[in-house]
């Protein structure tokens, strides 16, 4: 099986805010795309891990997940300058 990497980008600082957020993607996209190896962000569940790390850039967060998270975990969470970005390697 593979996997597809998949993000969104907050401009929030509010974890809560993102957490509701992420969430109502979650859901959005196993509606749209179904439970079961879509490739999608409904493959990483609700549950967010929040890094510490904090980048100047969407770019540079994009990079950090996605040199650092593996597939089957939940989401990861990196702060920018505007917000989070949150996603990672969904499973396909």
């Amino acid at each position: 099986m593979g996997a597809n990497f998949c993000v969104r980008e907050y401009a929030t600082k509010d974890r809560a805010e993102v957490r509701r957020m992420w969430t109502g993607d979650v859901e959005q996209s196993t509606y749209d795309y179904g439970h079961s190896y879509s490739g999608e962000i409904g493959m990483l569940e609700p549950d967010i891990q929040w890094r510490t790390e904090k980048f100047k850039t969407i770019d540079e967060c994009e990079k950090f997940i996605m040199d650092n998270h593996e597939k089957w975990s939940p989401a990861m969470a990196v702060a920018f300058d505007g917000g989070w970005v949150v996603g990672g390697w969904c499973a396909s």
